[in-house]
Order: structure tokens, then C-alpha cells, then sequence
């Protein structure tokens, strides 16, 4: 008779387990989705915002960008870093830009910042917007002749891919925001591909911001 009872009382706490698990598991999920919704959507309205703002001739030179920068005042290096961030995102807005601008309005190390923070944090969200929506959307953002052209790059260099991105994110002269959503549509693991950008893109904006920074200030 005991050990009848133990047995339903064993059974009654793995039931109660599972239903702890699955709610967990609902929740989870369920804030998963409103995150995404919630990031899917700031990024549509502020790169709205930055697209009235290209528009209007703010990014087209050094000096409008300055001025556009500058008239945040104390919020200037926030919306700096917003900025960089999102011009990964969108991929129409050449990142010396900010990089150059940065410094000269901020010092070189707060410009460094800024711009580091910034361009590694749309680089991680390009990364997963592609992975988690595929090559269809890829497809959206670049042609599909560029697709297919770094498809057949790939199948050449794909044991030494990791080498060839952390370069080319090195070299001034690559074209990094179409590597990061490529880099999503392939099989590299998140934390390699943020390795890789941690520690290639600083080069390239020290540079930038001890040129540009010392040369204004």
C-alpha cells in the first residue's frame, strides 16, 4: 500500500515538473517573439527616421553630418552610436562617416566608442537578421548577381572562411555590411562570428579616430 502511494505521489511530481517545464517553455517562447517583434519594429522606425534624414542631405558630406550630430549636444554620442549601428543594418551610408565625424565633435577616444559600439552592435544584428530569416531576405537587401558571386567565393575558400572574414572586416576597403549578413547565411557559429568582429574592427576606427580626433581638437 506504501509503496502504491509513492508511486502516485511520484508520478503526481513529475506531472507537475512537466507542467512547470512547459509553461517555462511558453513563456520563453513567447518572449522570444516579443522581442523580435518589438527589435523588428525599432528598426523600421528609426531607419525611417534616417532615411528622411538622407533625404534631406544630413549624411551626404562630413559638415551636414557634423552639424546634424552636433545639434543632439550632450545626447550627440548616443545617437552617434545608434547611428553607426543602424547604417550596418541598412547598408546605404558609407561608415567613414561616422568614423571621421565622430572624433572630431568628441575626442578620439569617446569618438573610438562610439563607433566601435556602434558598428559591432549592427554588425551582430545584421548577422541575425539573416540567419533568422534567410536568404530570401539577403536576397532583398543585395542583388542577386552579388549573392551568388560570394556563394561561389565561398565553396572556394569555405575551410578558411573565418581567416578570410576576420581580413577583410580588418581592411578599410571591404565591403562589411554585406559580410554580416552573408557570414548569418552560412554555418559559423555566433560567438566565432563576433569573435571575429571584436577583434578585427577596432584597427580601422583607432585609426580613424587618432587621425580625425587629434587632427581637430
Amino acid at each position: 500500500m506504501e509503496h502504491k502511494i509513492q508511486e502516485k505521489a511520484s508520478e503526481l511530481i513529475e506531472h507537475k515538473k512537466e507542467q512547470a517545464i512547459d509553461i517555462i517553455e511558453t513563456k520563453t517562447s513567447f518572449l522570444k517573439k516579443l522581442f523580435c517583434i518589438a527589435l523588428a519594429v525599432v528598426i523600421v522606425v528609426v531607419g525611417i527616421w534616417f532615411f528622411y534624414e538622407y533625404k534631406r542631405g544630413t549624411f551626404h558630406n562630413v559638415d551636414s553630418f557634423r552639424e546634424f550630430i552636433n545639434s543632439f549636444g550632450i545626447f550627440g554620442p548616443i545617437l552617434l552610436t545608434l547611428f553607426q549601428c543602424v547604417k550596418t543594418v541598412y547598408a546605404v551610408i558609407p561608415s567613414t562617416l561616422g568614423c571621421i565625424v565622430g572624433p572630431t565633435l568628441f575626442g578620439p577616444w569617446v569618438g573610438i566608442l562610439c563607433n566601435y559600439i556602434g558598428i559591432c552592435s549592427g554588425s551582430f544584428v545584421a548577422f541575425w537578421l539573416s540567419r533568422k530569416f534567410g536568404v530570401s531576405f539577403v536576397k532583398q537587401i543585395f542583388s542577386e548577381k552579388r549573392y551568388q558571386k560570394s556563394m561561389k567565393r565561398l565553396e572556394k575558400r569555405k575551410k578558411s572562411y573565418p581567416v578570410f572574414l576576420w581580413i577583410a572586416i580588418f581592411l578599410p576597403i571591404s565591403p562589411d555590411d554585406f559580410l554580416c549578413y552573408f557570414t548569418g547565411l552560412t554555418d559559423m557559429k555566433f560567438k566565432k562570428f563576433a569573435f571575429i568582429i571584436l577583434t578585427s574592427k577596432p584597427f580601422t576606427i583607432i585609426f580613424y579616430g587618432l587621425i580625425f580626433g587629434y587632427s581637430f581638437n
